[in-house]
């Protein structure tokens, strides 16, 4: 029988890691002489069926459970499964398994690797701390209701806004620190959008994860009267999510669709 005490030290006696463990041990337990093709097959489609939906959701939520108990960020996290990686392979190499049973070890990795990805996804969708500070004058965004996708932004200021102006700039006096990977942007209220002559002048305010200067709000004038801002107004609506970059990749063509290049208007009026 082969020890686990380095892996078991890593996991810190993560409960929800304790089958991977066990199929570890029993995968080294097999007899070389019954592992064929086949057999790592049926094995691996044994296991692959032994998780099913519920239990696999069931472990991402344990999985979860333990890393919010530590008060862990996304990064803390990524860092970790990192880690538990590298310790599979290094406990691979000690084991220093057959090529059958390496190939079978490999298989079973990635059915938990695939757990990992969607912690990581899942744990992402959570509701963050949002570190906030705030000038003289300004109010800490709310929500009007729970479940509310956006935080009312306030204004700092009384402020007039001209006649057919651009772009003036109403203080928020709110700097946010978002999480690495997140980021927040700034949206009308459909309210000022419906009810009153301002618009917003960039349509969308993107913040960045880096940035921690104040939120301000820039808002056009389309009527041909002075419009006045109220320190306290809500002024704009506040959004933060998980940010993904893309890896540009140049084709020669895409994948063909049903809508195709239909573009404007294609889908009606």
């Amino acid at each position: 029988m082969f020890e686990l005490e380095d892996f078991n030290d890593l996991l810190e006696n993560n409960e929800s890691m304790k089958p991977l463990v066990n199929m570890i041990t029993q995968i080294m337990e097999i007899p070389e002489d019954s592992l064929t093709n086949t057999t790592i097959e049926s094995i691996l489609g044994a296991v692959e069926g032994a998780f099913t939906p519920s239990l696999r959701e069931n472990t991402i939520q344990e999985v979860i459970k333990y890393y919010e108990a530590d008060g862990l960020t996304v990064k803390d996290i990524e860092k970790q499964i990192k880690e538990v990686k590298e310790a599979l392979d290094e406990l691979v190499d000690e084991l220093n398994p057959s090529e059958k049973k390496r190939q079978l070890l490999a298989g079973v990795f990635d059915i938990f690797y695939g757990i990992f990805d969607k912690v990581i996804e899942r744990y992402k969708k959570f509701n963050i701390e949002l570190p906030i500070f705030l000038e003289e004058g300004a109010k800490i965004p709310t929500y009007a209701h729970e479940g509310d996708t956006a935080a009312d932004l306030y204004a700092a200021d009384t402020v007039t806004i001209p006649a057919h102006s651009i772009s003036t700039k109403v203080r928020t006096g709110v700097h946010i620190a978002l999480p690495e990977r997140w980021v927040a942007y700034i949206l009308p209220r459909s309210s000022i959008g419906a009810k009153t002559p301002l618009r917003l002048s960039n349509s969308v305010g993107v913040i960045d994860s880096g940035y921690r200067g104040p939120l301000g709000v820039l808002y056009d004038n389309i009527s041909d009267s002075d419009y006045t801002i109220n320190a306290g107004d809500r002024i704009a609506q506040l959004i933060v999510m998980p940010s993904y970059n893309f890896k540009a990749k140049q084709v020669d063509i895409l994948d063909e669709t049903e809508r195709g290049e239909d573009g404007f208007g294609s889908s009606g009026k």
